[in-house]
């Protein structure tokens, strides 16, 4: 049996936000499942740089899927591709669909539906100095802040009000 520590380290997983007209979907292998507030909750950081981020944002809701091995590809590409342009998941062959208010894949092993309780931008000042390290040393595939500086995650923690299995 799979750790869940091990899920999104090692298999990835999609986060999805929006609506069944107007949604989108980033590849993600930060995040943690817990307890907080006495809530069942996941966390997930995405980079203020991807389009996905927005959706999560101005969301209510979003979802985190887990697939098999083999839709590491498709998983790959909707990592590398921003949506901004086109239908990225249709050109990843996966089959979008609803759960409850947000959007998940069919092709999903399990979908985490979330309900947003809290939202933060990363504070440089109170990270550890060997993260911040991290940050300054990243590749700029991303764009920078104002100083040139590159730009922390954001972490989004939802409660899960959901879960739908394969």
């Amino acid at each position: 049996m799979e750790q869940i520590f091990e899920l999104f380290r090692d298999r990835w997983a999609l986060v999805t936000a929006g609506n069944e007209t107007h949604f989108n979907s980033c590849t993600v292998a930060w995040g943690s499942m817990g307890t907080l507030w006495k809530k069942s909750v996941i966390t997930v950081y995405i980079h203020p740089g991807r389009y996905t981020a927005e959706f999560v944002k101005d969301s209510e809701y979003f979802t985190v899927s887990f697939y098999q091995e083999e839709q590491r590809q498709a998983l790959g590409y909707m990592g590398a591709h921003a949506g901004r342009e086109g239908d990225k998941a249709a050109a990843a062959g996966l089959t979008p669909a609803a759960m409850g208010p947000s959007m998940t894949y069919g092709e999903a092993e399990v979908t985490f539906l979330c309900r947003k309780l809290y939202q933060h931008k990363f504070d440089r000042d109170s990270l550890a100095p060997e993260i911040q390290t991290y940050y300054a040393n990243s590749p700029r595939s991303f764009p920078v802040d104002e100083k040139g500086d590159w730009q922390a995650h954001w972490q989004f923690i939802g409660e899960v009000v959901d879960v739908k299995r394969k």
